[in-house]
């Protein structure tokens, strides 16, 4: 007698427009077929009638450390907003690393993402014990997550060059006290979390995540390849994401960051470029030919004042696979993959005049799905409805006033669903939302839990909130001054 549960999804309909019927068995897909669909004795119904039934979208950037960090800033440009960063997570006990996962993972599944790429920053170093607490919170949830910690050698403030110089002598001396741990001790954290992680990996699995390239010696991020190869699991890092981080790559490099993280040997199908908005042809075609994936954020792009990634180019340009995140809550203000989705459409209409060379509908979604479940390292796995993927389903709500009337379902998905229309999500075979709540966790007292922990947090980050406030107009002079300097691209509008 077979011990597997199966589970009909019965009367919803497609993105294709079909009516059509699941048949779920344990944690994946079985078949997918008209309504009516046999299903074996002792199935559970799910009636998905008046439903809309898609992949989960899967979130290929973000982090969750900053969940409990929202409303951080107003007008920060990424240079401001890293000089911000103790304020984040710096001081973040280990039950707050856990709170602060499962806080976002429950404002993801609630809005119909069902797996992300979560760069969890623990400062000074990562530690075993600090990931397995951030994979346990999105165990919990019950969402799938690709957990890499972010590391670096290099603070913020010494990674740019001559900037802790500008700086009065007083502060220059304060901030050039903030150091990382040495690089030894990051990845010796990293390989024994690699070795003990306990967690079920077609779940939760870890990755590694060098934060940007020249906040790492090179040394460093050569450690991080050689054990990603030998635990084989992913490299995700942010790649010119500002023109600032451009202009110091070709400073310091003499050539770009992508090109200078090929020249180490660091380019592979597992690897993931975070923003990658300064980057130029020449950086499309290596990260192309090396099978790497570019994690687009329009999102934090607009709200950091960045500039606009040329994805349509990285499409058909260079046939590089681009998947969609939202970036953390402190530059997205929400971790909302149909909005991110729907900016990454409309942005792409900015370079051209040509509506041939704008994204449709139906790529923002492969995009946000397939494309993004390729950097995960779950490509064939979770991103689409078939047979054999897994059972990651999103049920929207045709009754939602998005959909009257329904006369195109992919486009007014992309267009103008917002969250509000997502009534179920199912991740595994398992419904973790029903009816627009979270059946894993107690949202009450996740609410009380997240108010103590920020109340306590805002007392004890007052010192480093001061010294923030201190540097952010000498940052912000200095950064600016290096954006306006030449550069051979330019992603900004109207330049």
């Amino acid at each position: 007698m077979s011990s597997t549960r199966f589970t009909v999804i019965r009367g919803g309909r497609l993105l294709d427009g079909e009516a059509a019927d699941i048949l779920v068995a344990g944690d994946a897909i079985k078949e997918i077929g008209l309504p009516g669909l046999a299903a074996p004795e002792g199935a559970e119904a799910i009636d998905a009638a008046d439903m809309m039934l898609m992949p989960g979208l899967v979130n290929a950037h973000t982090h969750g450390d900053a969940s409990l960090a929202k409303g951080l800033g107003d007008r920060l440009s990424l240079e401001l907003l890293l000089n911000a960063s103790p304020l984040t997570s710096e001081r973040f006990r280990l039950e707050d690393k856990y709170l602060a996962a499962k806080l976002a993972a429950v404002e993801m599944v609630l809005s119909g993402c069902t797996a992300c790429y979560d760069l969890f920053s623990e400062f000074p170093a990562p530690s075993p014990e600090g990931l397995a607490a951030v994979g346990q919170g999105y165990a919990d949830v019950g969402m799938r997550a690709v957990v890499a910690p972010l590391m670096a050698d290099r603070s913020f403030w010494q990674a740019i060059p001559g900037l802790i110089g500008s700086l009065p002598d007083a502060l220059a001396a304060e901030v050039d006290r903030v150091t990382a741990e040495p690089a030894e001790a990051s990845i010796a954290a990293c390989r024994r979390a690699l070795k003990e992680w306990s967690i079920d990996r077609d779940r939760v699995r870890l990755a590694l995540a060098p934060t940007i390239p020249h906040h790492c010696e090179d040394s460093f991020f050569r450690a991080c390849r050689e054990l990603a190869d030998e635990f084989g699991v992913g490299i995700h890092s942010h790649v010119a994401e500002s023109k600032v981080q451009a202009v110091v790559g070709m400073r310091k490099y003499g050539k770009t960051l992508t090109a200078h993280l090929d020249d180490l040997g660091i380019l592979a199908p597992d690897f993931t470029a975070a923003h990658a908005v300064w980057v130029d042809d020449d950086d499309i075609r290596r990260l192309a030919d090396q099978g790497a994936t570019v994690a687009h954020n329009p999102t934090s792009n607009l709200r950091l004042g960045v500039g606009i990634a040329r994805v349509r180019g990285m499409i058909d340009g260079g046939g590089l696979n681009v998947g969609i995140g939202t970036d953390a809550s402190t530059c997205s203000d929400g971790l909302n993959m149909f909005e991110a989705m729907r900016l990454a459409n409309t942005v792409s209409r900015i370079h051209s005049p040509d509506p041939a060379d704008w994204l449709s509908a139906e790529q923002a979604i492969e995009m946000a799905t397939r494309g993004s479940a390729r950097g995960l390292g779950f490509d064939g796995l979770i991103g689409a409805l078939a047979p054999g993927f897994k059972a990651d389903i999103v049920f929207l709500d045709l009754n939602r006033i998005q959909y009257l009337p329904l006369n195109h379902a992919v486009r007014q998905v992309v267009f103008q669903e917002n969250g509000s229309g997502v009534k179920h999500v199912m991740i595994d075979g398992r419904l973790i939302v029903r009816n627009r709540r979270v059946l894993t966790v107690d949202y009450a007292r996740l609410r009380d839990e997240v108010v103590c922990a920020n109340d306590r947090l805002r007392l004890e980050n007052e010192d480093a909130a001061r010294l923030v406030r201190q540097l952010e107009p000498l940052v912000g002079q200095f950064c600016v001054g290096l954006a306006k300097e030449p550069y051979h691209v330019n992603r900004y509008v109207g330049a």
